[in-house]
């Protein structure tokens, strides 16, 4: 019987064989071949269930070792199917049988995906894709429904501290460090702090700018999300369903505030994170930071997290004349706000995200702007390209739990992605290509992506060189934003701008959207050169098919990077708080046994 041909019983009892199969091979130390269970270009994925690590196994060979890596203690039982199979559709596999599973292991209780595929000339199903995923530590529930603080104020027996008088105590700090410092305050960060509170592990958040959400608040004018709400929502509290598809930035800078208040964050703004070492005997870091009263305070916490964000530092071109330049030069990470625009003459150096969106800002404020386009760029649509992306999410949104859906688009390992994006991306391409052509008549320079995978997978390598078009494009194509491409700028000379080729422009407003350095450099900047060594690159994709050194544990002991898109933080963060709370009730230090498992996740350090 094909997949096609099957009905919603067939579907079930095909995953319940499928599920029971698998137990039993492992009951034998996965010693037994997968090749009848997978399919030969198959995808295993784990999130700590079985592996302690993010790691990806792909195809016969490598799956078979990963499932023979399991160790007693991690081993699955009880697996078992959750809901109804489905039937979907995966790219080049074709139509799929998908389900839910549940398991669980001496640790955890845990949860995961499969999805079954045909495979020509062999009778049965076999797995395309087998996500594994943590959900719980034994012992260590988080906090929910079920298990809610129930505690009654009592003046007589337990003095008069009220709710709030609790809480600026807690927030204080006077007697106690926390045990976890993380530094920022953007969605990473607030996503990890409320993770870890829900873990009954003590989080202080540090960041220095004036409020909650200044991250997004302080960003140019017009600033909307890109992306669609029913990918953004934040863990433990879903935005409103009366909020508009793309968030302006104001909207959800206020919600991060919100958001804070309302899971009783520990944070500390104003205040800077001036640098730390690591005592590996204590396994402990020793952090100094300067609070909002000017003052230092040391404090010893178990881990450090930095949550600064993927962008890193700002990456500052040499140009000959920047120094002596008589206009005004802003950073992309800049405010542009408060700086005069009306009739000034902006240049914009660079073509990715950021040059696009800052560009189309100066022009809705009256200024004369031209783009200088040093490399080719991948542009989409935000309708209706850009849109193909997201779509697991907008279809699932308000018929899935949002835990669901992230199930569901994990289960999709990274390398997968890359060749699902391929025919993806070159669909989005057809369907923009009067806007390509209009663009390439201005002498814009365009590209898909690297191995023709489009805008994603540029995100994924490395965070540039793509936009998402809320409207610069069409600017650009229409001549209203000028456009210097193919040429370099030589020199700056008083207020004027030099190009290779010989010709010059007035500039007042000079805008470097000229990109970020790496984060290793950002923790080269916090922490020294040794652990920023050993730590090392940090985003872009591994051998090991995983974002490098990402919510996942480092070669650094009690040190973690946490950042990314919204999805991200809220798919990924759930991670990085279980490995930190396994390591501060000792479950790693009483089972040796996964500290080789650990390890092996650092391969790509």
């Amino acid at each position: 019987m094909t997949i096609t041909g099957m009905t919603a019983d067939d579907r079930d009892r095909v995953v319940t064989t499928w599920l029971a199969e698998l137990e039993a091979m492992l009951a034998g130390g996965g010693a037994a071949t997968p090749a009848h269970l997978f399919h030969p270009d198959g995808y295993w994925r784990d999130l700590l269930a079985l592996t302690w690590a993010l790691r990806t196994f792909h195809g016969h060979a490598e799956v078979q070792d990963g499932l023979r890596g399991i160790g007693p203690a991690m081993r699955p039982r009880t697996i078992r199917p959750q809901g109804q199979a489905m039937a979907g559709v995966l790219g080049e596999f074709g139509p799929t049988v998908e389900a839910f599973f549940t398991f669980e292991t001496d640790l955890a209780t845990a949860r995961g995906h499969l999805r079954l595929v045909e495979e020509p000339g062999r009778p049965g199903l076999r797995a395309a894709t087998f996500l594994t995923a943590m959900v719980t530590l034994k012992g260590f529930p988080e906090r929910s429904r079920g298990n809610r603080d129930e505690t009654f104020m009592r003046p007589v027996d337990e003095g008069t501290d009220n709710w709030l008088d609790r809480r600026r105590a807690d927030l204080a700090y006077r007697d106690r460090d926390p045990q976890v410092l993380i530094v920022g305050a953007g969605q990473a960060g607030l996503m990890l702090a409320a993770r870890l509170r829900h873990l009954d592990v003590d989080a202080l958040v540090v960041d220095r700018d004036e409020r909650v959400g200044d991250v997004w608040r302080k960003r140019y004018h017009s600033l909307t999300l890109h992306n669609e709400i029913a990918s953004n929502h934040f863990p433990y509290l879903s935005f409103p369903e009366s909020w508009p598809v793309f968030l302006p930035k104001d909207k959800l800078a206020n919600w991060m505030e919100f958001y804070a208040d309302a899971m009783e964050l520990n944070i500390w703004m104003s205040t800077e994170f001036l640098g730390g070492h690591y005592d590996d005997a204590e396994g402990r870091w020793t952090v100094r930071l300067r609070t909002i009263d000017g003052g230092v305070r040391v404090m010893r916490p178990r881990h450090l997290v930095m949550a600064i964000g993927v962008s890193g530092l700002p990456n500052i071109p040499e140009i000959e004349g920047l120094e002596t330049f008589e206009g005004t030069v802003i950073h992309s990470s800049g405010r542009t706000d408060d700086v005069a625009t009306q009739g000034r003459s902006a240049l914009v150096i660079g073509a990715g995200t950021s040059a696009h969106d800052i560009a189309q800002d100066l022009y809705m404020r009256g200024a004369e702007v031209t783009m200088l386009q040093r490399s080719s760029t991948t542009v989409a649509s935000i309708v209706p390209s850009a849109m193909k992306a997201t779509q697991i999410f907008r279809a699932n949104e308000g018929v899935r739990p949002i835990e669901d859906v992230d199930l569901m688009a994990a289960s999709v390992p990274y390398d997968l992605v890359r060749r699902l994006h391929g025919p993806l991306s070159r669909q989005m391409a057809s369907d923009d290509r009067d806007l390509h052509e209009r663009l390439r008549k201005v002498g814009f320079k365009l590209d898909n992506g690297e191995d023709d995978t489009g805008f994603f997978l540029k995100l994924l390598r490395r965070l540039s060189g793509y936009y998402l078009n809320v409207g610069a494009s069409d600017l650009i194509a229409d001549g209203r934003i000028g456009l210097k491409s193919s040429v370099e700028l030589d020199r700056l000379e008083g207020k004027q701008a030099v190009f290779s080729d010989g010709s010059r422009m007035d500039v007042d407003l000079l805008v470097l959207a000229t990109g970020w350095k790496p984060l290793q450099e950002a923790v080269r900047g916090m922490l020294g050169d040794e652990i920023a060594e050993r730590v090392g690159p940090i985003w872009g994709l591994g051998t090991d098919g995983e974002l490098r050194n990402m919510f996942g544990a480092t070669h650094q002991p009690g040190f973690y990077v946490a950042g990314g898109t919204i999805t991200m933080c809220r798919s990924l963060s759930r991670y990085t708080a279980l490995l930190i709370k396994a390591e501060l009730e000792g479950v790693t230090g009483k089972l040796p046994a996964l500290q080789g498992a650990s390890d092996h996740a650092r391969i790509d350090a």
